[in-house]
């Protein structure tokens, strides 16, 4: 499963069930640097973390992004 990466100061917002916007993964600890398309199944991983965040798809390709 491809992965991503959000910063620090997402991981509260995404549990309390906020959706994940292309900011979080471009900004400093967040990492966008897969290559998928529309509707890929991604892990969402925390800044600092072992384990995913959470799972889910993507809305966009990477190109998009």
């Amino acid at each position: 499963m491809k992965k991503f990466q959000v910063d620090r100061d997402a991981i509260k917002l995404v549990l309390s069930g906020a959706n994940i916007m292309c900011p979080r993964l471009a900004s400093p600890g967040g990492a966008l640097d897969v290559e998928v398309e529309k509707e890929t199944p991604v892990a969402i991983m925390a800044e600092g973390k072992h384990y995913a965040l959470t799972i889910g798809y993507t809305k966009m390709s990477e190109k998009d992004m």
